[in-house]
This record gives structure tokens, C-alpha cells and sequence, in this order.
């Protein structure tokens, strides 16, 4: 009940930043970019706790609980992104718009851009839905059964949503430094206590060792059935996380918030360090988790969800769904000191109301500037706009909450939205600074063929008799989507006339 209260008092603190900011919103660039002043200090706070959301949370320790240190291939492919991203940092936030439609736009047309809208309202409202469900988890196993995990899923989904409304990227920012700090210490703290409860390095490698798990690729195999390597799977986790990281909106909208040009990439080069530290640190707890399960510290939280189910197709997606649940468990049975048991669970929760109310934040952003105020009212006034853009965040809240129930776990629902997100938006977005020759035919190109195989490989060729018979690369969607994405990028730009090289000036600007 203690671990309920705090997570409570510690959601109402964030309201109540949200409430104070308020007083900061004086115009519509205020609620999107916070009025592009952020100090690079901030900007890594902000990068890093929008990142590590209940993807990392949930499936990263889930990964790292049924793989071990082979979990880490998913989150690897943020590190690369990352890094690439680094070199491009002062350009992007030289060209200083609001969105990555906006970038779009100039780079390839209205209906290049009108694509790039459609296609990340779709992939981060679904990012949302999975904070709702990580949210709603925690509450559930901390509360004793006084919560259950739909009542759970509303109350993240009212705290989410009233957070953002508020006072937009004013209020995201400051308190995602507070949760990026406080999550650092919680989880570095909970892997430390646990580390010398279950015996020490030599006893997780032991333990380890004999499940299969201290290995490059563990036992990824079993994260699919068939006859697939665990290399072609791991990969296939690898490139999605890439992908959606060096095309994330979020990333481009806090570049385009930096006071200027240096800031931006100083933020950017600290976040790839707090990133590799704390998705390894979350990694290595999920594995930790796994010994103290071994150990019987804590339950076996996979037995317990496959327990009851005689149907086999059932069987890996339990596990899944079980293991997404041990830092949780970690809170709850390992005997933590109270306070810092306390500080794991509100920080968890808090770093997922973050997370969704950035990915919120983002498609709100969009659907006001590159269609409302472009195809509907292009007069409205500052009023009219922060007015729309608090509506839709509302609005796509609440389809999010709605589309909760369309995923099981936290998983599937990750890796759906970064292939969409990622095999569609993200070849064209680097282009534009990176590839001159890169044309708006080119990049239309690229959104369908990412977006429409994504689809086809996820909904409808799964359920063809003869999948199973494919190439294991065909199985995995992340390598054709990807692949084909790129392929009509390069091609269809080689057979187009090239853009006018005035209009690329702006796209290649490395000076302060």
C-alpha cells in the first residue's frame, strides 16, 4: 500500500509542475519547442527520460530476464542511432522548425509532408497505448490487488494526458530532468542491492551460464517459434530500435528547442553515455532478476503467467508478458530498503507518464501545424492554436487508451510502432541531410513501401499457409520492410530530377 501512495503523491507532484508551468505558455511555440531556450543540461535530462519509457522498463528488463546480456542487441540499436545522430545534431537544430513534417516539407513537399503526419500519429499513438499498459502494471503488482490492471491503465492514461495539457514541452521538460536523475539512482541502486543479495558476479555468470544467457545471442531463439537463428532475431531487434531512434520526432523537437547549434550536440553526446549506462543497467537487473527468481528471492513471474495455459502458441507470449514484469517484482519481493524500493516504483511510473506525454505531445504538435493551420484555419491566432493543440492531445489520449487492448504485451506493441515509424520515416528524414541528391518522389517512394510492407508482414502474410516456408530474413519484417524502404528511396530519386541545390542550403548549415 506504501509503494501505491508514493507513486500517487509523486504522479500529483508532476501535475502540479504542470500546473505551475502554465504561467510560461504565452504562445503556441512555447507549448511545442518551449520557446527554443533549453540550456544542453536540460536537453540531456529531457532525451534521456523520454527514451527509456516502459519499452525499456518492461521489455528491455524483459528481454535482458529471458536472454540475459544478448537482450541488450535491442537497445544496442540506440546507441548506434545515437551516435550517427551526432554528426547531423547542428543542422538539424540549424534549421530550426517545430516538427518533423516541417522537415518534410521543405525538403520534399506538402505531400511528403501530409505522409510523415499521417504515418507518426499512427506509430506514437500506439507508443502511447504501451506506456498506458506499463503504467497500469506497475499500479496492479505494487498495490496488492487494491488496483487491478484496467483501473490501473486509466488512472496513467488521466495523469498522462492532464500533464500534457497543461503546459506542453515547459512542463515535459523540467520534470523529465527530475525523473531522469531520480531513475539513474533508483535503478542503479535496486541493481547494487540485488547484485550482493543473490552472491555477487560470479553467482550471476553461474546461474547464467547454465540457462544459456551469458552468451552474444543467449537463447534468442526462443523469442519466435519455427526454425529462425537467434542471430537473424536479435538483428531484427537491433535495426527497428535504430531506426525509430535516428527518425525519433521527439529527439528532432528537443534538437529544435536548443538555445543554439552547440547545445543541441553537447546534449546529444551526454545522452548517448546516459543511455548506454542505463539500458545496461536495466538489462543487467532484468538478468538479476532472473538468478533471484532462480534463487527463489523473488516468484518465478514466467511460471506464473504460463500457469493454467495448455494451448503451446499461448505459451511464448506469457513468457513475454510475465518478464516484463520483474523490476516490478524486484520492487515488491527482494526485500529493497523501503525507501529505495519507493523511489524504483514512482520513478518507473514517472518515466512512463513522461514518455507518453512526449509521445503525445508530438503527434498534437503535427496534426496542428501541418494540417490544422495549413489546411483548415492558416489565420488562427496564438490563442486559437495552443487551444487546438491542448484539444488534440486530449483527443489522442483517448484513442490511445482505447487502442491499449490491441496489443498483449509491451513487446509486440514496441516493435510494431518502430518498424512502422522507423522503415518508413526515418531513410527519408536522414537523407535530407545527409544526401543531396535525395528527391521528393523519392521519398514518397520510401513511406509507402516502409509503411505498406510493415503492415502487409505484421496483419495479413503471417496468417498465409506459406509463411513458415520462407527465408527466416523474410519472416523477420524488419529486413524487407527496411530493405525495400531503402532500395525505393535510392532508386526513385537516381530516376527524378534532382532538387533545386538552393533550396538544400538549409539542410547542410554546420555554423553556429
Amino acid at each position: 500500500m506504501i509503494y501505491l501512495s508514493g507513486i500517487i503523491i509523486y504522479l500529483f507532484f508532476l501535475v502540479a509542475v504542470g500546473v505551475y508551468k502554465v504561467k510560461s505558455i504565452n504562445n503556441s511555440e512555447d507549448f511545442m519547442v518551449a520557446g527554443r531556450t533549453l540550456p544542453w543540461y536540460i536537453l540531456v535530462g529531457t532525451l534521456l527520460a523520454t527514451w527509456m519509457g516502459s519499452g525499456s522498463l518492461f521489455s528491455g528488463a524483459g528481454l535482458g530476464y529471458r536472454n540475459g546480456l544478448a537482450g541488450l542487441w535491442s537497445s544496442a540499436g540506440a546507441w548506434l542511432g545515437i551516435a550517427l545522430i551526432y554528426f547531423i545534431t547542428r543542422r538539424i537544430r540549424n534549421f530550426g522548425k517545430v516538427t518533423v513534417p516541417d522537415i518534410f516539407e521543405a525538403r520534399y513537399g506538402q505531400l511528403a509532408a501530409l505522409l510523415a503526419t499521417i504515418t507518426t500519429v499512427i506509430a506514437y499513438i500506439t507508443i502511447v497505448s504501451y506506456q498506458f499498459r506499463g503504467g497500469g502494471k506497475v499500479l496492479a503488482m505494487v498495490s496488492d490487488g487494491i488496483v487491478s490492471l484496467d483501473t490501473g491503465i486509466i488512472i496513467t492514461a488521466v495523469f498522462a494526458i492532464s500533464y500534457t495539457v497543461l503546459a506542453g514541452m515547459f512542463s515535459v521538460v523540467y520534470t523529465d530532468v527530475v525523473n531522469g536523475i531520480l531513475m539513474t539512482i533508483g535503478t542503479i541502486g535496486a541493481l547494487i542491492f540485488l547484485y550482493f543479495k543473490i552472491g555477487g558476479l560470479s553467482e550471476i555468470i553461474t546461474v547464467a551460464e547454465s540457462a544459456g544467457k551469458w552468451q552474444w545471442f543467449g537463447n534468442w531463439a526462443a523469442e519466435r517459434g519455427g526454425d529462425v537463428s537467434g542471430p537473424i532475431i536479435a538483428i531484427s531487434f537491433f535495426v527497428p530500435t535504430m531506426l525509430l531512434l535516428m527518425g525519433d520526432a521527439n529527439m528532432y523537437q528537443r534538437i529544435f528547442s536548443a538555445d543554439n547549434g552547440g547545445s543541441a550536440k553537447k546534449a546529444v553526446f551526454f545522452w548517448i553515455i546516459g543511455v548506454i549506462i542505463l539500458e545496461s543497467v536495466i538489462s543487467m537487473l532484468g538478468l538479476s532478476g532472473f538468478v533471484a527468481a532462480t534463487k527463489e528471492i523473488i516468484p518465478n513471474i514466467v511460471v506464473e503467467a504460463q500457469a493454467g495455459i495448455v494451448d503451446p502458441s499461448e505459451l511464448l507470449e506469457a513468457k513475454q508478458s510475465g518478464s516484463e514484469s520483474v523490476i516490478p517484482a524486484i520492487a515488491r519481493y527482494a526485500g529493497l530498503p523501503l525507501v529505495l524500493g519507493l523511489l524504483l516504483v514512482s520513478t518507473m511510473m514517472a518515466i512512463i507518464v513522461s514518455t507518453a506525454d512526449s509521445f503525445l505531445l508530438i503527434p498534437a504538435t503535427n496534426l496542428t501545424r501541418d494540417v490544422y493551420l495549413r489546411y483548415i484555419r492558416q489565420d488562427a491566432s496564438e490563442k486559437t492554436i495552443l487551444f487546438v493543440s491542448r484539444f488534440l492531445v486530449l483527443l489522442l489520449g483517448i484513442i490511445a487508451f482505447l487502442l491499449v487492448s490491441q496489443f498483449k504485451t509491451i513487446l509486440n506493441a514496441a516493435f510494431t510502432a518502430y518498424n512502422i515509424y522507423g522503415t518508413s520515416i526515418t531513410p527519408s528524414l536522414i537523407a535530407a541531410f545527409i544526401w543531396k541528391r535525395a528527391t521528393k518522389e523519392g521519398a514518397i517512394a520510401s513511406i509507402f513501401m516502409g509503411a505498406g510492407v510493415t503492415i502487409f508482414w505484421t496483419f495479413f502474410l503471417p496468417n498465409w499457409s506459406g509463411f513458415s516456408e520462407l527465408n527466416p530474413f523474410l519472416q523477420e519484417l524488419t529486413y524487407p520492410a527496411a530493405a525495400l524502404s531503402i532500395m525505393a528511396l535510392v532508386f526513385v530519386s537516381l530516376i527524378t530530377p534532382p532538387p533545386n541545390k538552393k533550396d538544400l542550403v538549409q539542410f547542410f548549415n554546420d555554423e553556429d
